[in-house]
């Protein structure tokens, strides 16, 4: 019994925790340049989400499903939030906040084409990569998703491609 017991704890402490039903553990990589995925400044509600080098470790993962879903961090009660309905426009933070199936403002759609939009909002907005920079902590953020130019998912600040977590 305590050998079953101290197994459960090492898989809880080593991030082995399973996806939701229906859902799949990703990296949501940037299509600016795939090196950089998506992640909160902290692990903390009330966060703003960066992108960082990807490491492939548990903190970098995330729940998700296509079409209509929360995205949740991998591991946690975590999720992603828009904020208030006034800060869903070009541009704004987008957070991670304890996940409640009844806001609005964590309400997003997966689409096909590796845009990730905010089911509710009007005009629609997606994550962003912020100025389509690449680097260290830069934000991710909300742009239209019509992307510059009208060019949609063409536009690489908004897309990103989710790459499924394999287990060894």
């Amino acid at each position: 019994m305590f050998a079953t017991s101290l197994l459960m704890l090492a898989f809880a402490v080593t991030g082995f925790a399973q996806a939701p039903e229906g859902y799949k553990t990703v990296y949501i990589t940037s299509m600016v340049n795939s090196k950089f995925v998506v992640v909160p400044k902290t692990a903390t509600s009330g966060s703003t989400l960066v992108v960082k080098t990807g490491t492939q470790t548990a903190d970098q993962q995330w729940y998700i499903t296509s079409g209509k879903t929360k995205i949740q961090l991998a591991g946690t009660e975590l999720c992603l939030d828009g904020g208030e309905k006034a800060n869903w426009k070009d541009m704004a933070n987008i957070y991670i906040k304890e996940c409640d199936d009844t806001a609005d403002s964590q309400k997003w759609v997966a689409m096909e084409d590796g845009r990730i939009a905010l089911e509710l909002s009007s005009p629609q907005e997606c994550l962003d990569l912020q100025y389509m920079r690449a680097t260290e902590n830069n934000p991710v953020g909300l742009y239209s998703c019509a992307g510059l130019g009208n060019t949609g998912a063409a536009d690489k600040g908004i897309n990103w491609p989710l790459t499924e977590v394999t287990t060894p």
